[in-house]
């Protein structure tokens, strides 16, 4: 009699991932309520229990994964007609399942500090372990026995689709959840599973794929706690997605029963390696914000900035999307974007709001704390209804004026970074539309200068509307400066200078100590009004922009409109400077290279030529292919405003750029210096996309 251990089937194995799956929500279940009860006893002892757990079940899960992984189709003692494709799949969850584990061993792995953490409970777990082994090894004999003899009276296991039968997986399925049923109706009622619920404070609206809409008063369940302060939520009908955790009130049910008597739930004190956990978890990350925080060494109105997040995130909120132009419901034609052939330009098209917005200065900013160096301040505009943006998002550089650094200025008319002089537009706006001002400085601790963050210092908001459906008027406005984001109500920057007082002299007193911001609207003169009519419906942006961004409208006009032979046709058009213009406003370094060169080149041409439209934006096509093009896809640093680093290596670049060309009198001559390195040629950087994603995406 042979003593070689017969191999066992696919089937066989996939019953035993059945059985660590069973396990695994089990113990999902079991981690959720003691984590989110922090009063549950012996919770320690738990969490311990649970981790053990965790590691023999990666352990289980990884010795299954690679048994299926290295069976063939020659080892299956049944024929299959499909077995790589039932192979793969029992991989794939295998997979997945083990990334499960992972993330729940990480959740509870212990402070690596404390040595003797298991030093007391190591012989209980084991034994503990150990009876759990036997037991399942029991029921796993028993299931084997029934297996063997079910297979006595079947068929053998095959099918012409090469799948199980759905009969019998819902059969399977249907097993496993009545077993966890019994297993959980089998417990004490000290371990009854209770999801957590939270009452939504706001309405949140969805600003991108993956969030959650919900209304004030909606009770939603949480699923999952994310460090960048957005969690996971169910609401009632299953849906899943992100909500601020700050739009989040725990939900206490029959809370309209309760009165002012009853006792409340006694809170455990925080053990030292939980108060000491979040301080160590920062300082093990890349951000100084999050360090900050976790000392509580922030103002309490601080926040991690919206604006900058939405304006990295994706091109939504950039100049690539609302910079443009947009096609038609039908996609046959342009929508915002016609050419008037017995002018030769652009036909204008007026909107509702065209604002000049100069940012003047800022007072009594908090500083972000103490031991931090701060790099640079910056403003972020853009169009805000209370719910949502409604624009791109343009960044404008301040300056302190202050040894303190709590009063910054903002400059009229240097580079483009630091103009503060802005423009809005919007054809069809709501009367709840204002102008959404973000302020936040890039700072990093002492001694630290390459771990660099950012923080929001508080917003401001103006509406474009007085209460009586009027546009607000021209002049200086003194805006409160709010804490938090804005989404939040009520937060104040700084809470220690309380604004409401008892003598009319101190809250006087008081209100001079708070943040503001100053700014002010213009209306557009003759010749920025001719400029802002050609642009897009809704666009946000510098006033230096604005001549080159009305060129480019031309243009754009000029070679879709006038000058394609079929209009229908969506071939890619062979223009550079159409394709990546819009991107290069996203980088006032080049942006500023540009002007600049631009306008040397025009002091060239006589005063007739510098009135014709067409000669000027030959020479702005002419400069761009020039001297921004090649830069473009040269080896720069991303574009990060205010960040150090990001700005020095971009400089050096530039100015290493713009010597070698100036010294052949031509910027393609820097081409050739070696010290320069560019990205591979890529045939799509030459061509315009007709009916790309930003033509089609609605604004």
């Amino acid at each position: 009699m042979s003593g070689k251990t017969p191999t066992p089937s696919l089937k066989h194995l996939a019953k035993e991932a059945d059985t660590l799956k069973k396990k695994l929500d089990k113990l999902q279940k079991e981690c959720a309520t003691v984590f989110n009860n922090p009063s549950a006893s012996n919770r320690q002892d738990k969490l311990k229990r649970f981790y053990q757990d965790c590691v023999d079940m990666r352990n289980d899960m990884t010795d299954l994964n690679n048994r299926i992984t290295k069976m063939t189709k020659a080892d299956e003692p049944t024929k299959m007609s499909n077995f790589d494709s039932k192979k793969d799949d029992e991989v794939k969850r295998l997979t997945k399942m083990l990334d499960q584990v992972k993330e729940m061993e990480k959740k509870l792995e212990p402070d690596e500090t404390e040595e003797d953490y298991y030093s007391d409970d190591q012989e209980y777990a084991r034994k503990i372990k150990e009876e759990l082994n036997s037991e399942e090894d029991g029921v796993d004999e028993d299931e084997e026995y029934e297996e063997e003899g079910e297979e006595e009276g079947e068929e053998e296991y095959t099918d012409e689709e090469g799948s199980y039968e759905e009969e019998d997986s819902e059969y399977e399925e249907e097993e496993v959840e009545e077993e966890c049923e019994e297993e959980e109706n089998g417990e004490d009622d000290s371990d009854i599973k209770v999801e957590p619920e939270y009452e939504l404070l706001y309405d949140f609206v969805a600003q991108k794929k993956g969030d959650l809409e919900v209304k004030a008063g909606e009770i939603v369940i949480l699923r999952s706690v994310r460090d960048d302060s957005w969690w996971v939520c169910e609401n009632q009908n299953g849906e899943t997605g992100l909500v601020p955790s700050n739009f989040l009130k725990p939900h206490v049910k029959y809370s309209d029963l309760m009165t002012e008597d009853d006792p409340q739930t006694p809170i455990s004190p925080r053990t030292g390696k939980e108060l000491w956990g979040s301080i160590k978890k920062a300082l093990s990350e890349t951000s100084a914000t999050d360090v900050l925080h976790a000392f509580g060494a922030v103002p309490p109105g601080f926040r991690l900035p919206t604006s900058a997040r939405l304006h990295s995130l994706n091109e939504k909120h950039t100049l690539l999307n609302y910079g443009a132009v947009k096609l038609s419901n039908s996609n046959l034609f342009y929508k915002d974007l016609f050419y008037n052939p017995a002018t030769s330009k652009v036909r204008p098209r007026t909107a509702r709001i065209q604002k000049v917005v100069t940012l003047l200065e800022a007072k009594n900013i908090p500083l972000p704390g103490e031991k931090v160096v701060v790099h640079s301040r910056l403003a972020r505009l853009s169009l805000f209804d209370g719910s949502k943006f409604l624009s791109n998002i343009v960044t404008t550089l301040a300056h302190v004026t202050d040894k303190e650094g709590r009063n910054w200025r903002f400059l009229v008319k240097p580079t483009t970074l630091e103009s503060s002089e802005c423009f809005v537009r919007i054809a069809e706006p709501s009367n709840q539309i204002g102008i959404l001002i973000e302020l936040s400085v890039v700072f990093s601790k002492e001694g630290d200068p390459e771990k660099v963050s950012e923080l929001s210092c508080g917003w401001a908001f103006k509406p474009m509307f007085e209460e009586n459906g009027t546009l607000i008027l021209n002049k200086e406005y003194d805006l409160m400066v709010n804490g938090g984001t804005p989404f939040e109500k009520d937060v104040e920057v700084d809470p220690s200078i309380a604004r409401r007082t008892s003598s009319r002299f101190m809250s006087l007193l008081s209100r001079n100590k708070q943040p503001t911001l100053v700014i002010k609207t213009n209306a557009a003169n003759n010749e920025q009004k001719e400029r802002f009519d050609v642009l897009p419906s809704v666009v946000v942006g510098k006033v230096p922009y604005l001549h080159s961004m009305a060129l480019y409208r031309h243009y754009l006009a000029c070679v879709l409109l006038r000058d394609r032979d079929n209009l229908q046709s969506t071939e890619p058009v062979f223009e550079p400077f159409l394709a990546h213009f819009p991107q290069l406003l996203e980088m006032p370094d080049l942006t500023d290279l540009l002007l600049e060169r631009w306008d040397l080149k025009l002091k060239s041409k006589s005063r007739t030529d510098r009135r014709d439209v067409e000669v000027l934006v030959n020479t702005l096509v002419s400069t761009f292919t020039e001297w921004i093009y090649p830069l473009m896809h040269a080896h720069l640093p991303t574009y990060k405003a205010g960040y150090p680093n990001s700005i020095k290596k971009r400089a050096e670049l530039v100015s290493a750029f713009k010597i070698k060309g100036e010294q052949k009198n031509t910027g393609l001559a820097a081409m050739l210096d070696p010290s320069i390195e560019y990205e591979p040629f890529d045939m799509k950087e030459l061509s315009f996309s007709v009916n790309g994603p930003q033509c089609i995406a609605a604004v």
